[in-house]
């Protein structure tokens, strides 16, 4: 969180409490003593995993929108290789003047992607849309001749990617569908089934839709 955005630490804390009465209702935030507010944010911004299910994880990280390390020079990256920009809960971050005014390492940078995260409502549908950019960034990396032709949006690569992901439930483990997504995000990313795996491959085809080009790397280039 690189602003200390209140609400957003409201919410974490209230996710706490309801994390920790399990099915019994949750203790009432605005009724705890002042040493028990205090402790409890303690808690909430220190990351403690250990025995929680994911969906449990990404509704705090979503929460207090924490990032892996290098998250943002990596969305800039992401940037220079999508000529028509990202967009998410109807924000679009455009290539230009984005990258021409401001540099990779800039606060300014930080502070515009973390003004588009904020406008996702539901903190691990947040949390989905971090993992999935840093699996974009990864995927970039790793094929220097693709980059995407048309708007990056990443709502509709979750939604495909929710959509794979339930279709193999239906198949594998006789799942009716559903529109809620409560099982994607309490699934691990990695894994045969993660959902790492099933949002590398709805980037794979969105970028495999555009044309690919060469590269003075691409082994089959022939000089």
């Amino acid at each position: 969180m690189l602003k200390i955005r209140v609400g957003w630490i409201i919410h974490a804390m209230k996710h706490e409490l309801k994390i920790r009465a399990g099915d019994m209702p949750a203790q009432d935030l605005y009724q705890l003593s002042p040493s028990e507010i205090k402790q409890l944010l303690l808690d909430v911004l220190q990351p403690q995993h250990q025995g929680r299910c994911w969906l449990n994880r990404r509704q705090i990280d979503g929460s207090l929108n924490r990032t892996p390390l290098g998250f943002y020079d990596r969305l800039w990256q992401i940037l220079e290789r999508t000529p028509n920009g990202i967009m998410v809960a109807g924000t679009h971050l455009p290539q230009q003047p984005t990258l021409s005014d401001m540099t990779m390492y800039e606060m300014n940078f930080s502070l515009l992607v973390e003004d588009m995260l904020k406008n996702i409502v539901q903190p691990e549908y947040r949390q989905i849309i971090v993992e999935l950019l840093m699996v974009v960034s990864i995927v970039l990396e790793r094929n220097p001749e693709l980059e995407f032709q048309d708007k990056v949006d990443l709502d509709k690569l979750v939604k495909e990617a929710f959509n794979d992901f339930q279709r193999d439930r239906s198949k594998l483990e006789g799942m009716e569908k559903k529109d809620e997504m409560t099982a994607f995000y309490n699934t691990p990313p990695l894994g045969k089934r993660g959902t790492s795996s099933y949002l590398t491959k709805s980037v794979m085809i969105a970028l495999l839709e555009g044309e690919v080009k060469p590269s003075n790397d691409d082994p089959c280039t022939v000089s």
